[in-house]
């Protein structure tokens, strides 16, 4: 659950959509035609592509495409992409339902594209990959459809094979800046920050007033330790216009200076100039992390409480309320206040079915229900039943799930393990999940009397600048074994 792509990462969701708007127009056999009853319909979606790919205004962009729908509500990829201008998972399904109920009225390359949304939507992550690779065997020099490509590899972290169909993207266009850019991404989530550098570099030439361009790089450069230029990148974008994504990572930049008071005021500053709930709900979530990161689990709580509060306000949202549950109770883990995380277990159980979740939703959260289960046991050192509940989850998944969801898997059984006193398995395991599972491979080392290995890992921790839940709930307790050794 911890480690789900059931959320997107804000700079994933800004690349997508882009990509979602950013479609040629050009009539003929080899891009993706645009089929709708209304030539005004088809120029206002025209013009939202416009908007989005060249300003970012998404608030725009939300609104032309509800112009093109009120002139044609069977337009097909106009509902898809309204889907995605930030609501909930039912309102995303309600319009993405729409565009599926026209898949025999539009051209077929237009047809495998929506089912491939429709498959990712509900989890079906290679089918997805089959129906975009059928559309672009159907508009071969559409350099957006490879683009999708690239960045549907990214949502599930296959970035070699995304890195490809970005590079295709630049090959049917040399001057296409967001492919550039993108591959940019893809080197740096590759480890590979001296190309991405370069990449990043050559896009911003290419288009110097794409304020996400500069935040990409600001990330880069904080990923590297150099945070005051990545400050300095951020401010530059700001300075172009005050947009979310700009104040959320100058929030990170603060993060990573262990200036949490600053880190918050950005992120509330953030959700101030935010276009969408979804938006607000993640600059909360943020405000939460920065709690953590100081290691006041009673104000992060606190924190979270007032996040799923405005989700209840809002409407429209329920997941969000239970991925927030979730988070409060793996908050508890390395704090070892199990029965705050039984407490909130049992109220994960209750909002299964008492909250409004779309019918994928359902699907995914009752089958992590194991899973949460399973870590309370695996944290607490019960192995019988965390390897129970370890099984069952185990069970539920398709081949396809086991490896989106590996690290999660690689973390239960590094913890067994690890209870179980066989420290050189349980490291094996657990240096191939996320942070929390990290700290308690270096408790393993530690176990072992490797003290130089211990600390090695424990600074991997407490060094890294970027920013994330794990890394949030995980910082305090490597510093604090990091000054102990």
């Amino acid at each position: 659950m911890k480690n789900k792509i059931l959320n997107l990462a804000p700079c994933v969701v800004a690349c997508l959509v882009a990509a979602l708007m950013a479609f040629g127009f050009i009539a003929g056999d080899k891009v993706m035609p645009v089929t709708t009853k209304s030539d005004k319909a088809r120029a206002l979606f025209k013009e939202a592509q416009i908007k989005v790919f060249e300003t970012g205004d998404i608030k725009k962009v939300t609104e032309l495409l509800r112009q093109a729908m009120e002139l044609d509500k069977d337009f097909a990829l106009a509902n898809l992409y309204y889907g995605y201008m930030g609501f909930g998972s039912i309102e995303r399904e309600k319009y993405i339902k729409a565009a599926y109920e026209q898949r025999d009225k539009v051209s077929e390359a237009e047809k495998h594209f929506i089912q491939a949304y429709v498959n990712m939507t509900n989890g079906k992550r290679d089918e997805a990959f089959d129906e975009l690779k059928a559309a672009i065997g159907l508009a071969p020099e559409d350099k957006m459809l490879t683009m999708h490509m690239a960045y549907m590899f990214i949502n599930y972290g296959k970035y070699e094979e995304g890195l490809e169909y970005a590079k295709r993207s630049s090959e049917l266009d040399p001057e296409l800046s967001s492919a550039i850019n993108l591959q940019g991404y893809i080197l740096w989530r590759l480890d590979k920050p001296e190309e991405a550098e370069k990449l990043y570099a050559r896009s911003i030439e290419m288009n110097p007033e794409n304020t996400e361009f500069l935040d990409n790089y600001g990330q880069l450069l904080r990923g590297q330790g150099r945070v005051d230029e990545a400050i300095i990148m951020h401010t530059k974008a700001l300075n172009i216009k005050e947009k979310y994504l700009s104040f959320l990572y100058l929030g990170h930049c603060y993060v990573a200076d262990n200036n949490y008071l600053a880190a918050r005021d950005n992120y509330l500053k953030a959700r101030d100039v935010s276009l969408t709930n979804g938006e607000k709900n993640f600059c909360l979530e943020s405000v939460g992390y920065t709690y953590l990161y100081e290691g006041n689990l009673p104000a992060a709580l606190a924190a979270f409480d007032r996040q799923i509060e405005f989700n209840k306000q809002i409407g429209g949202r329920d997941e969000s309320i239970i991925s927030t549950t979730v988070n409060k109770a793996y908050s508890c883990l390395l704090y070892e206040d199990y029965a705050a995380y039984g407490k909130l277990l049992e109220e994960y159980k209750m909002y299964l079915t008492s909250l409004k979740l779309s019918e994928s939703d359902k699907i995914a959260f009752k089958q992590y229900a194991n899973l949460v289960e399973g870590y309370l046991y695996a944290y607490s050192g019960k192995t019988d039943l965390a390897q129970k509940y370890l099984s069952l989850y185990e069970q539920s998944l398709t081949d396809t799930e086991k490896d989106t969801y590996k690290s999660d898997l690689f973390e239960m059984k590094g913890l067994i393990d690890y209870h179980k006193g066989n420290y050189n398995e349980a490291i094996a395991s657990l240096e191939q999940a996320g942070a929390m599972a990290l700290y308690y491979a270096g408790l393993a080392y530690e176990k072992m009397g490797n003290v130089e290995k211990a600390k090695e890992t424990y600074a991997k921790i407490s060094n890294n600048k970027l920013t994330s839940f794990d890394l949030a709930v995980t910082k305090p307790f490597a510093r604090k074994r990091l000054a102990q050794l």
